[in-house]
């Protein structure tokens, strides 16, 4: 049994070698399973962060093909025009513009593609988010890898839609790899005074890379405490071994949240007011 969720910060075999230094042990995955799973979803609300890759592509696939020019091919691209010319298309970790559609199944980049066969790419995927009449738009819980497109007043019948350039995007710095937030040139969201509210599409690569180490130990802290105290008493005993589990003492935190866990993750969580 490892019906771990999608959102789940450690498998099973780190949580048996970090709980019962043994990850041969299979004799209590149920326990184990269950917790990793309760666990891993409190750290990621707790936090508002995305701690992996959770990007589901409007369009992708792993056919490409690369001949060392600008040109891709694809046989599932289903490439259009003119609906694709401008969009960003994402081939392995490398960004491209497409420039021009030759047919359904083929198009010229904006950058020559390394000769290769079976090219994972996609188009990202598209999440909306409301945008302040100082231009912000905040991210939350949202992590922003990599930027494909920006699209504001596609929520607006009145207005065209418009494909921006010019915007910043806010760094949570190397450790994450994560962009939380974007500020729009003021040109751009002027409509914005109008007194209607607005939406703005970002499309690009969502969730960290990996999973930050400190936030998987911060993990396995919880799991085994969890393991050794299933019922949650100030403390238990088990041929004279006890433990006695952190106590909880801020109610911001998730309940039963232990203070080392807690202040683990201080770094990693969102937190605080929305500054805009």
């Amino acid at each position: 049994m490892n019906d771990l969720t999608a959102r789940a910060l450690v498998d099973i075999t780190e949580a048996r070698r970090y709980v019962y230094r043994d990850e041969n042990d299979s004799r209590r995955d149920d326990i184990l399973v269950d917790a990793i799973n309760d666990v891993s979803d409190s750290i990621w609300d707790h936090c508002e962060r995305e701690f992996k890759p959770t990007t589901v592509p409007s369009r992708s696939g792993a056919d490409g093909v690369g001949n060392g020019t600008t040109t891709f091919v694809a046989a599932t691209g289903a490439f259009a025009s003119p609906a694709d010319v401008g969009l960003v298309l994402q081939i392995g970790s490398v960004l491209y513009t497409i420039v021009s559609v030759t047919n359904g199944t083929t198009v010229v980049l904006s950058a020559a593609v390394p000769v290769g066969t079976s090219l994972v790419w996609d188009f990202g995927e598209a999440r909306s988010f409301a945008v302040s009449s100082s231009g912000y738009v905040d991210f939350r819980p949202y992590d922003l890898r990599a930027l494909q497109r920006t699209v504001l007043y596609a929520d607006r019948a009145d207005l065209t839609d418009e494909v921006l350039t010019e915007h910043q995007l806010e760094n949570y710095g190397p450790r994450s790899g994560t962009h939380y937030a974007m500020r729009l040139a003021a040109p751009s969201f002027a409509p914005l005074h109008s007194g209607f509210a607005t939406l703005v599409t970002v499309t690009g690569q969502w969730g960290m890379a990996e999973i930050p180490h400190a936030v998987k130990l911060a993990a396995k802290q919880w799991i085994k405490n969890i393991a050794e105290n299933p019922g949650s008493y100030s403390s238990s005993e088990l041929a004279g071994y006890s433990v006695v589990p952190d106590v909880d003492t801020l109610t911001l935190a998730p309940a039963g949240m232990p203070a080392a866990v807690r202040y683990r993750l201080e770094a990693w969580a969102r937190g605080g007011p929305v500054i805009r």
